[in-house]
């Protein structure tokens, strides 16, 4: 399946959400399976990325966890990602919390 990478917005409410993985910072590098990177996700941000992001897209089944600045973690309107970053699941049934 080929990832959008227009079209995405923040889940909102989601900041007292916890993972298994210690962060969902960690919950991204877990299961993307790449380094933190030095830049947030979003198409046109240099910042440097805090947080693991939810975010959804209406292409795309679930939430996702994507790496965010503290700035765009904020944005209210839609964004575009930039091209060949990881988008792993929010969903802890399907990734951290699942049954080995």
């Amino acid at each position: 399946m080929s990832i959008p990478t227009a079209g995405w917005f923040n889940k909102g409410g989601t900041a007292d959400r916890t993972c298994v993985c210690g962060s969902w910072q960690q919950h991204w590098v877990n299961f993307a399976r790449k380094p933190w990177p030095v830049q947030c996700s979003v198409e046109g941000c240099n910042c440097r990325p805090t947080v693991g992001g939810h975010v959804v897209n209406p292409s795309v089944e679930g939430e996702r966890i994507v790496p965010l600045c503290n700035s765009c973690n904020g944005l209210t309107t839609t964004f575009s990602l930039k091209g060949g970053i990881a988008v792993p699941s929010a969903n802890k049934a399907e990734t951290c919390e699942r049954m080995p």
